[in-house]
């Protein structure tokens, strides 16, 4: 086993934590978010990445400004969670005025003032699992050269 080998297996780990922290805190919709997580590594360095506004799933949105197809998002949105309106115009309504919600007042989770523990337990978990593994590893690379020799 390498130290790449065991990066790879411990980023992996983080993701899947991540990804079912995200799955229990009932904020997933269509998946594409769950899906944007990679992970890369190398000898001694290694990435999970994702989406730029994941961090949204711990803190909530802040009041802010938003995409440009904003309401198109939320209209799929809302498809995927099954909400259906009357008709376009009341559909069209609906997303304008959510719209607006989250670009005076941000969203719930961020205007209730907590978080979601999305990401902060698992990459402290990630970091004490890598240091533990890598102490091992070492150990036994030192032993083994010593007495081999």
């Amino acid at each position: 086993m390498t130290t790449q080998h065991i990066l790879k297996e411990e980023l992996d780990i983080l993701k899947s934590d991540i990804i079912v922290r995200i799955e229990n805190s009932k904020q997933v919709a269509t998946g594409k978010t769950k899906a944007s997580f990679e992970t890369k590594s190398t000898d001694l360095n290694g990435q999970l990445l994702g989406a730029s506004y994941v961090g949204v799933f711990e803190r909530g949105r802040k009041p802010s400004g938003v995409p440009r197809d904003f309401i198109d998002i939320l209209k799929r949105w809302a498809q995927v969670k099954g909400i259906s309106f009357e008709n376009e115009e009341k559909f069209n309504l609906w997303a304008n005025a959510v719209k607006w919600k989250m670009i005076k007042e941000g969203t719930k989770l961020y205007r209730s003032g907590q978080t979601q523990d999305i990401f902060t337990t698992p990459v402290e978990q990630f970091s004490s699992r890598l240091a533990k593994r890598f102490i091992i590893y070492y150990e036994s690379e030192i032993l083994n050269s010593i007495f081999t020799k």
